[in-house]
């Protein structure tokens, strides 16, 4: 809607502003396949609403292999986001992603993320829980669910 177009408005403005335009891309109300193609080729994935009711964005990120960092709260933070990561975690074994929540979190935990490499054993671990963790939130696995509710 017209508050979406402000706020790429804004954001693009912000981009010239810091002489990073020429590094970012905006991408807008592309098809499902041109999501998964970046998905593909993403190492970390950010998701920045406060409150979400829910987050199919999230799981998105997550099912596509990216280190996914969300806000602290809504649906991110108390449904999707299993023992999140952070810097000071020594046991990341079930770690399914991050969460922050200011600028400051968000900043340092893509740092730590970068800094660790996309092949250390953090990063690939937590991306494979976030993969296992997400296919929880399947259509295959809700109608199983949804059916067995039914039938009991």
């Amino acid at each position: 809607g017209e508050d979406d177009r402000q706020l790429v408005d804004q954001l693009q403005k912000l981009a010239r502003e810091l002489n990073i335009q020429n590094h970012v891309e905006f991408v807008l109300n592309q098809p499902y396949s041109i999501l998964k193609e970046y998905l593909s080729r993403a190492s970390i994935g950010i998701h920045t609403m406060w409150n979400e009711h829910f987050g199919i964005g999230v799981v998105e990120m997550m099912a596509a292999g990216l280190v996914t960092i969300a806000h602290e709260s809504g649906g991110p933070e108390s449904d999707i986001i299993q023992s999140p990561w952070k810097e000071e975690t020594l046991d990341y074994s079930y770690c399914t992603g991050c969460l922050a929540s200011n600028a400051e979190q968000y900043a340092a935990l893509m740092s730590a993320i970068i800094k660790n490499g996309s092949s250390s054993d953090l990063v690939m671990k937590i991306r494979e829980n976030g993969r296992k963790h997400a296919e929880q939130f399947s259509d295959e696995v809700f109608m199983n669910e949804f059916k067995g509710a039914l039938l009991s």
